[in-house]
């Protein structure tokens, strides 16, 4: 039984790996240049057809990337993806307005972004210059230290020691943080490191940030009411879900994210750390068909906008 099993799976993969021909195919018959140069994205038909074809090029690196070795962690955030893809595909089939609710959630997200961006650098500069003064002091004890001993070759040697084994302890500490940063205040310096950052990290986020803002002042002054009432306050997929007629499917799919994809109790106290073979075969099956009908749906677009 496991063998046929086994077979299916195999069978799966390379049928989803032989969907990659259709999706580059319909993704540059949906991409030409003269539909990418007419893009507006104040029309919701634009944005349609864009995020189609974006969708089928995600598709495309897909089945390029993640089936040459399968395993529980891949196999469910790909069947997860997907799932989402399809709600969009599915809300602009249902009310292309759905197209101009893309955009309000693109620059909610990207705006979500540079917002965390910014705190993330914020909360950067302090833990640099935080390491750069415990580093003064550590040198400033080391050197008080020096100064005792009476010795003159070991003063000699520890004045060549001790600055290294300060940055040495410094670096170790800065080790135990997350620091995007950290790396290069080693060669330059936690203060100067903390001082680029401000200077050239942070103004460039802040300029992303305002430009974001600009982008979503002109698009709520703009946006229709009709429109505006089809954006929810808070994007919830269960939701979106629903409205496409794709509860079920949502249902199973964050069954099995929740406890595999989190460490929660019951993923982390369990025999099942992975999938079963006949549940790769199942999940398998649900991209490949999944994949068919999002090409379909991608074959309802004309080339070229009207």
């Amino acid at each position: 039984m496991s063998g046929d099993v086994e077979k299916r799976v195999n069978q799966l993969v390379s049928s989803i790996k032989n969907q990659r021909t259709a999706l580059d195919a319909e993704a540059k018959r949906l991409r030409t240049p003269d539909f990418l140069s007419a893009f507006d994205k104040q029309n919701h038909d634009s944005w349609c057809l864009s995020v189609t074809g974006d969708c089928l090029v995600r598709l495309r690196l897909f089945t390029e990337q993640n089936f040459n070795f399968i395993e529980t962690m891949g196999i469910i955030s790909v069947a997860r993806y997907i799932f989402e893809l399809s709600v969009w595909l599915q809300l602009f089939k249902l009310d292309s307005r759905y197209g101009i609710v893309y955009y309000a959630q693109l620059i909610e997200t990207q705006r979500r972004y540079w917002k965390d961006y910014r705190a993330q650098v914020n909360r950067e500069i302090c833990l640099l210059k935080k390491f750069e003064e415990e580093e003064k002091v550590a040198l400033h004890e080391a050197i008080s230290q020096m100064g005792q001993l009476s010795n003159p070759e070991q003063q000699q040697r520890a004045a060549y020691t001790a600055p290294k084994a300060v940055a040495d302890f410094i670096d170790k500490q800065a080790a135990r943080h997350f620091s995007l940063y950290a790396e290069q205040a080693k060669v330059n310096g936690y203060g100067f490191q903390a001082h680029l950052v401000e200077k050239k990290v942070a103004p460039r986020i802040d300029k992303a940030l305002a430009e974001i803002d600009t982008e979503k002042a002109s698009f709520d002054a703009g946006v229709s009411k009709n429109v505006r009432d089809l954006i929810p306050k808070r994007w919830q997929w269960r939701q979106m879900a629903q409205k496409v007629g794709l509860v079920d499917e949502y249902d199973f799919i964050y069954t099995f994210s929740s406890k595999l994809l989190h460490a929660t109790p019951a993923s982390i106290t369990t025999d099942q750390k992975n999938l079963e073979l006949e549940e790769f075969a199942v999940f398998l099956k649900y991209i490949h068909v999944k994949i068919a009908d999002i090409l379909e749906l991608s074959k309802a677009y004309p080339a070229k906008m009207a």
